[in-house]
């Protein structure tokens, strides 16, 4: 936890030059610690290579396709760092989505099967024919934080409270945001805030897993409940396109699977945006 509190130092510090004492210590709040797999010393973490399953369970499909495998997280290890929002604090779990096109972009209800999060004892596993095999890569989780993206409801909210601070902040996020992520690493990520590349995704998760089209997401028109399941949806696992295991999610895009606190990980929802 030493890792967040001097972020939050750094953190306020970038604040502080750009904003007023009051609207600092309202925005700070809203930090949510997060994990970065990436390069350097952590606890780690596994993308890619040998597939993993639990006994006796059926190598996923969608449609006819076999899906690939995209990596394992050990969630007792990642204990370590203390609570992050949207994990759980123990058990693994592999990660499978279709490497074909046409992808599932979990706009719809009926494409709940196009991905999978599968838990419990894991072990290696041959993959069928034609099921499409990534490199490994061996990386490491470390802390920082993460801030809600300009497009979030709540940083909307804020702007009609504090009249011209979206503009201001659009310009903090992104400064935060090349300070977290080097430009030349993948934004894979796990828990925290999600790097969004168009639109909040709780009321997409919400919306696409019940039946209901997207066309009518739009926040001003969420009821108050609608709202608060919204926020019941966080992110648990991120997946950007990534040239080592040849990853190309849209043109390029990124990956999200999304869960609630209650909920099993295996009723994950699973959501693409490209820019």
């Amino acid at each position: 936890m030493d890792n967040f509190v001097a972020q939050r130092q750094r953190l306020r510090a970038l604040f502080d030059v750009f904003l007023t004492p009051e609207l600092s210590a309202v925005l700070l709040p809203l930090a949510r610690p997060a994990l970065r797999p990436g390069a350097g010393d952590g606890v780690h973490v596994r993308l890619g290579g040998t597939p993993l399953l639990p006994p006796g369970e059926p190598w996923p499909t969608w449609e006819g396709r076999s899906l690939a495998f995209l990596g394992a997280i050990d969630f007792t290890g990642l204990a370590r760092f203390g609570g992050i929002p949207g994990l759980p604090s123990s058990g693994n779990a592999a990660f499978y989505y279709t490497d074909e096109i046409p992808r599932p972009w979990g706009d719809k209800a009926a494409q709940r099967n196009g991905w999978r999060v599968l838990t419990g004892d894991l072990r290696e596993t041959s993959p069928p024919p034609g099921a499409a095999i990534y490199p490994q890569a061996a990386l490491s989780a470390t802390p920082f934080l993460s801030l809600p993206s300009p497009q979030e409801a709540v940083v909307r909210r804020m702007d009609t409270i504090y009249s011209g601070l979206l503009p201001v902040y659009e310009q903090l996020h992104a400064a935060w945001t090349r300070h977290t992520w080097p430009d030349d690493m993948p934004v894979h990520q796990l828990g925290g805030w999600p790097t969004l590349i168009q639109r909040p995704i709780g009321p997409d998760c919400l919306y696409a897993s019940t039946g209901r089209t997207l066309d009518s997401v739009k926040p001003p028109s969420l009821t108050p409940e609608e709202q608060r399941a919204v926020e019941e949806w966080r992110l648990l696992l991120q997946l950007d396109s990534d040239d080592r295991l040849g990853w190309y999610w849209g043109d390029p895009g990124r990956v999200y699977f999304c869960n609630r606190q209650d909920d099993p990980l295996e009723r994950a929802w699973l959501t693409l945006q490209a820019a």
